[in-house]
């Protein structure tokens, strides 16, 4: 085994997995090996597929297209299109113990037309929120990843929209448009339930990405999710790349200002040319470089770092069913389900968790559900999925008082099913063969994340676009690539990295692959 490498990838999801197989796209010499370290037992990170109780279960939903980026990959992995409709949004009427459901279609004309048709009065409007965002999402082509200052007066020129967006919330571009109905508004603000954050503080590009990158094709990998990093897995050890699991980094060595190695758990040391971190931004600083090599570094960038905001935790209950629901005929073979109160039911449950509450009563709930089986042809499933959740005491009271830790979940899992009985599956109690629960606790002992946070830092307005946190650390030769949370952006920012260190080679300096212009 070697102990000197060309690049060190720490973690191995979906970013960094990206990085280490676009490094092996792009480097000179075979000779020039990148490691990559996983602190778990198996590649992906957040994106995977497990085994429960004779039930399989995915751990997220759905994806843009991202057949070019596989593609410059080198794999052929077939994607499940969601051809008729891959959301829905169910209202809750808690009066009358009634919901009604609209349906996202799955393309941009579709969804626009079913909106126009549903609303008639906001047609004007509609049609004009849908131009203006066509045309932002056009902009996009002349972003690039570190701006030059000919780059800037071009961005200037040609990003108008962008410019004007980039330091609004969601909430704030959608007053733009003056919308008067506000079930509407409800089925726009669908979108920041993607982005992981309410649309009160949600960054307007981000949100509107989602929506647009989504309704341009929504995808899942035809099989179990594990699929897509097992892929990346496969094809980066096809190129020479090397995977070592059950690898925890404990320290990033830094050699006179420049990263020089990785320190493992266990005392090991592996020296390499390039180091790239894809763990969570708060234990990257505090942990892996330390605030004070960071601080010596680059002062403004450590204070950007101790200032950010990381995501909340959730929790997902999973669902082991039997043969006795026909989840396809209630139209559970969509990608993702919303079922909310409304009325700004998300912003109040993140009003309660900067308060460290979970907010959770018969008058005001926001969660989403959705299910794999249809899809992968397994036994019947589905995932109850509650975000925002604060971390608060959960891994204390799992290792002090076990019971009360179960008791405490059980409780909350059995609100949300409840509701979604309630509301969506009468019956679905006496269905259920098994049930998992997943806590905040669980997601910062698996991600490695001190606060259990499931999307890394906060993309609100402040640390998205143009004032995101740099890939490029002061720290010479040390990369974090923080593109955004999801999927595609995790690839986007794999790629963004050796497109960094191959004077654009991959990417041409763009900050999205097929925008080389």
């Amino acid at each position: 085994m070697l102990n000197k490498y060309a690049m060190i990838v720490i973690g191995g999801g979906i970013a960094g997995l990206s990085t280490a197989l676009a490094w092996t796209k792009v480097r000179s010499s075979e000779n020039e090996t990148v490691l990559v370290l996983e602190r778990n037992s198996v590649v992906g990170g957040c994106v995977s597929s497990f085994a429960r109780g004779g039930y399989k279960f995915d751990t997220v939903q759905i994806i843009p297209d991202i057949s070019d980026l596989l593609e410059f990959f080198g794999i052929d992995m077939p994607l499940h299109r969601y051809d008729d409709y891959y959301a829905r949004l169910f209202l809750a009427d808690t009066q009358q113990r009634s919901v009604s459901v609209f349906r996202v279609p799955s393309s941009f004309d579709s969804f626009r037309n079913d909106l126009t048709a549903r609303f008639p009065a906001e047609r004007g409007r509609v049609e004009k929120f849908f131009r203006y965002c066509a045309a932002m999402h056009e902009e996009l082509r002349y972003l690039k990843t570190e701006p030059t200052l000919k780059d800037i007066a071009s961005i200037v020129l040609h990003c108008p929209r962008i410019l004007a967006a980039s330091n609004k919330t969601y909430h704030q571009f959608l007053r733009g448009f003056g919308f008067k109905d506000q079930s509407l508004i409800e089925i726009l603000d669908l979108f920041s339930s993607f982005s992981g954050l309410s649309g009160d503080r949600c960054a307007a590009l981000l949100t509107t990405s989602a929506m647009m990158t989504t309704l341009e094709g929504a995808y899942r990998p035809r099989g179990e999710f594990i699929r897509l990093p097992i892929a990346l897995r496969d094809a980066l050890t096809a190129a020479g790349g090397v995977i070592r699991t059950n690898a925890s980094a404990a320290k990033i060595i830094v050699e006179n200002g420049k990263a020089a190695g990785v320190a493992l758990r266990g005392g090991e040391t592996i020296k390499a040319d390039i180091v790239v971190s894809t763990a969570d931004t708060k234990a990257f600083a505090g942990e892996l470089v330390g605030e004070a090599e960071l601080k010596a570094a680059g002062k403004a960038y450590a204070k950007k770092i101790h200032e950010a905001r990381m995501s909340p935790s959730a929790f997902a209950i999973h669902l082991g069913l039997d043969d006795g629901i026909d989840l396809k005929a209630l139209g559970f073979e969509c990608g993702y389900n919303v079922l909310t109160t409304g009325n700004g039911a998300f912003a109040k449950m993140f009003d309660a968790w900067e308060r460290g509450e979970l907010l959770r009563n018969d008058d005001c709930f926001h969660f989403g559900v959705y299910n794999s089986s249809i899809t992968t042809g397994g036994k019947n499933n589905l995932v109850i999925h509650v975000m925002p959740a604060p971390t608060a005491d959960w891994a204390a009271l799992r290792a002090s008082n076990p019971e009360a830790y179960r008791v405490k979940k059980e409780r909350i899992a059995d609100f949300y099913i409840g509701k979604l009985e309630e509301y969506l599956i009468p019956g679905l109690s006496e269905h259920i063969v098994f049930r998992d629960i997943a806590t905040p606790a669980t997601y910062a002992r698996y991600i490695g994340s001190p606060s259990g946070s499931n999307f890394d830092m906060l993309p609100v307005p402040g640390n998205f676009g143009k004032n995101r946190l740099k890939t490029k650390t002061p720290v010479k030769n040390l990369f974090l690539p923080k593109f955004s949370h999801g999927i595609w952006p995790s690839m986007q920012a794999g790629l963004q990295v050796a497109d960094m260190i191959s004077d654009g080679r991959v990417m041409g300096g763009n900050a999205r692959y097929g925008d080389r212009s």
